[in-house]
Protein backbone atom coordinates (compact mmCIF):
# COMPACT_ATOMS: atom_id res chain seq x y z
CA UNK A 1 0.00 0.00 0.00
CA UNK A 2 1.32 3.36 -0.67
CA UNK A 3 1.02 6.30 1.93
CA UNK A 4 0.24 9.65 0.55
CA UNK A 5 3.63 11.79 -0.30
CA UNK A 6 2.68 13.98 2.27
CA UNK A 7 2.46 11.59 4.95
CA UNK A 8 5.32 9.53 3.74
CA UNK A 9 7.59 12.35 3.46
CA UNK A 10 6.87 13.17 7.60
CA UNK A 11 7.94 9.59 8.29
CA UNK A 12 10.55 9.33 6.07
CA UNK A 13 11.85 12.50 7.92
CA UNK A 14 10.77 11.35 11.27
CA UNK A 15 11.72 8.00 11.32
CA UNK A 16 15.59 8.31 9.62
CA UNK A 17 17.47 10.05 12.43
CA UNK A 18 16.83 7.25 14.29
CA UNK A 19 18.24 5.09 11.56
CA UNK A 20 21.16 6.66 11.90
CA UNK A 21 24.91 4.78 12.18
CA UNK A 22 25.67 3.17 15.25
CA UNK A 23 29.44 2.02 14.66
CA UNK A 24 32.32 4.29 14.97
CA UNK A 25 35.65 3.34 14.22
CA UNK A 26 37.28 6.12 14.94
CA UNK A 27 36.64 5.95 18.89
CA UNK A 28 35.11 9.59 18.48
CA UNK A 29 32.04 10.64 19.32
CA UNK A 30 29.45 10.88 17.17
CA UNK A 31 27.41 14.16 16.68
CA UNK A 32 23.78 13.31 15.87
CA UNK A 33 23.07 16.73 14.37
CA UNK A 34 25.23 16.21 11.32
CA UNK A 35 23.75 13.14 10.54
CA UNK A 36 20.08 14.46 11.76
CA UNK A 37 20.16 16.72 9.05
CA UNK A 38 21.30 14.96 6.32
CA UNK A 39 18.27 12.19 7.23
CA UNK A 40 15.82 14.83 6.87
CA UNK A 41 16.15 16.67 3.64
CA UNK A 42 14.76 15.65 0.71
CA UNK A 43 12.27 13.06 0.76
CA UNK A 44 10.26 11.58 -3.23
CA UNK A 45 7.45 10.20 -3.80
CA UNK A 46 9.72 7.22 -5.81
CA UNK A 47 10.76 6.64 -2.24
CA UNK A 48 7.68 5.48 -0.74
CA UNK A 49 6.89 2.46 -3.56
CA UNK A 50 6.52 -0.63 -1.86
CA UNK A 51 9.29 -1.85 -4.05
CA UNK A 52 11.59 -0.94 -2.18
CA UNK A 53 13.20 2.80 -1.45
CA UNK A 54 15.80 3.20 -3.96
CA UNK A 55 13.74 1.03 -6.74
CA UNK A 56 11.93 4.10 -8.04
CA UNK A 57 14.35 6.58 -7.86
CA UNK A 58 16.71 4.38 -9.49
CA UNK A 59 14.72 3.88 -12.68
CA UNK A 60 13.08 7.16 -12.25
CA UNK A 61 14.09 9.94 -15.35
CA UNK A 62 16.51 12.22 -14.21
CA UNK A 63 15.04 15.98 -15.80
CA UNK A 64 16.49 18.19 -13.43
CA UNK A 65 17.56 15.89 -10.53
CA UNK A 66 21.39 15.80 -11.72
CA UNK A 67 21.81 19.17 -12.99
CA UNK A 68 24.86 21.04 -11.47
CA UNK A 69 24.38 23.83 -9.32
CA UNK A 70 27.43 26.02 -9.41
CA UNK A 71 26.01 27.66 -6.08
CA UNK A 72 25.39 24.93 -4.17
CA UNK A 73 29.15 23.98 -4.71
CA UNK A 74 30.19 26.96 -3.46
CA UNK A 75 28.73 25.78 0.15
CA UNK A 76 31.30 23.40 1.07
CA UNK A 77 34.54 24.35 2.63
CA UNK A 78 37.17 25.33 0.72
CA UNK A 79 39.35 22.72 -0.63
CA UNK A 80 36.72 20.22 0.73
CA UNK A 81 37.48 16.88 -1.12
CA UNK A 82 34.61 15.27 -3.15
CA UNK A 83 34.34 11.94 -5.05
CA UNK A 84 35.33 11.54 -8.79
CA UNK A 85 32.65 13.10 -11.06
CA UNK A 86 30.76 14.99 -8.13
CA UNK A 87 28.56 17.90 -9.23
CA UNK A 88 27.05 20.24 -6.67
CA UNK A 89 23.09 19.94 -7.27
CA UNK A 90 21.57 21.58 -4.46
CA UNK A 91 22.02 22.80 -0.95
CA UNK A 92 19.60 21.98 2.24
CA UNK A 93 20.74 24.85 5.27
CA UNK A 94 19.77 24.15 8.92
CA UNK A 95 21.34 26.79 11.26
CA UNK A 96 25.27 25.96 10.98
CA UNK A 97 24.97 23.14 9.41
CA UNK A 98 24.98 22.40 5.03
CA UNK A 99 23.71 19.56 3.53
CA UNK A 100 25.20 19.50 -0.54
CA UNK A 101 23.69 16.92 -2.86
CA UNK A 102 25.88 16.30 -5.44
CA UNK A 103 25.05 13.56 -8.29
CA UNK A 104 27.58 10.85 -9.24
CA UNK A 105 27.55 8.86 -12.51
CA UNK A 106 26.89 5.39 -11.21
CA UNK A 107 23.99 2.46 -10.79
CA UNK A 108 22.53 1.69 -7.67
CA UNK A 109 24.73 -1.61 -7.46
CA UNK A 110 27.27 0.93 -6.77
CA UNK A 111 26.36 2.68 -3.39
CA UNK A 112 28.90 1.08 -1.09
CA UNK A 113 31.72 1.11 -3.38
CA UNK A 114 30.95 4.99 -4.06
CA UNK A 115 30.51 5.89 -0.10
CA UNK A 116 34.13 4.10 0.45
CA UNK A 117 35.46 6.46 -2.35
CA UNK A 118 33.88 9.15 -1.28
CA UNK A 119 35.75 8.30 2.45
CA UNK A 120 39.04 7.84 0.93
CA UNK A 121 39.43 10.78 -1.04
CA UNK A 122 38.29 13.05 2.19
CA UNK A 123 40.99 10.35 4.41
CA UNK A 124 43.05 11.51 1.89
CA UNK A 125 42.76 15.39 2.94
CA UNK A 126 43.13 14.83 6.64
CA UNK A 127 39.41 13.71 7.73
CA UNK A 128 38.85 10.67 9.61
CA UNK A 129 36.10 7.94 9.07
CA UNK A 130 34.15 7.96 12.87
CA UNK A 131 31.49 5.96 11.90
CA UNK A 132 29.97 4.02 9.03
CA UNK A 133 26.49 2.11 7.98
CA UNK A 134 24.91 0.61 5.16
CA UNK A 135 22.05 -0.75 3.68
CA UNK A 136 23.00 -1.98 0.17
CA UNK A 137 20.37 -0.86 -2.46
CA UNK A 138 19.19 1.58 -0.39
CA UNK A 139 21.74 3.57 1.01
CA UNK A 140 25.38 3.93 2.72
CA UNK A 141 27.00 6.54 4.87
CA UNK A 142 29.98 7.87 6.93
CA UNK A 143 30.82 10.19 9.92
CA UNK A 144 33.93 11.83 9.69
CA UNK A 145 35.66 14.30 11.92
CA UNK A 146 38.68 16.60 11.38
CA UNK A 147 38.38 20.38 9.43
CA UNK A 148 35.24 19.82 9.66
CA UNK A 149 32.80 17.25 11.30
CA UNK A 150 29.83 16.15 9.15
CA UNK A 151 28.08 13.14 7.17
CA UNK A 152 28.41 11.98 3.93
CA UNK A 153 25.79 9.87 2.57
CA UNK A 154 25.26 7.93 -1.09
CA UNK A 155 21.79 7.12 -2.58
CA UNK A 156 20.54 6.90 -5.80
CA UNK A 157 19.24 10.01 -7.55
CA UNK A 158 17.36 8.71 -10.76
CA UNK A 159 18.28 6.41 -13.39
CA UNK A 160 22.24 6.41 -13.88
CA UNK A 161 22.97 8.48 -10.93
CA UNK A 162 23.93 8.42 -7.54
CA UNK A 163 22.62 11.23 -4.85
CA UNK A 164 26.24 11.83 -2.82
CA UNK A 165 25.51 14.45 0.37
CA UNK A 166 27.78 16.12 2.32
CA UNK A 167 26.41 17.14 5.49
CA UNK A 168 29.29 19.79 6.85
CA UNK A 169 29.00 21.60 10.23
CA UNK A 170 30.48 24.86 9.59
Amino acid sequence: MKLPVIVATAVLALSLPACASTTNNGGGARSGSATAASTSVTASASETDTDGPSAGAASAPCGAAARPDPKAARQLPAGFPTVTGWRATEVVTQGRTHAIHGSVPAELGEIVAMRDAAVAAIGAAGYVKTGSDQEPGFEADADFDGPHRGNLRVRALCSGYLDVIYTIEQ
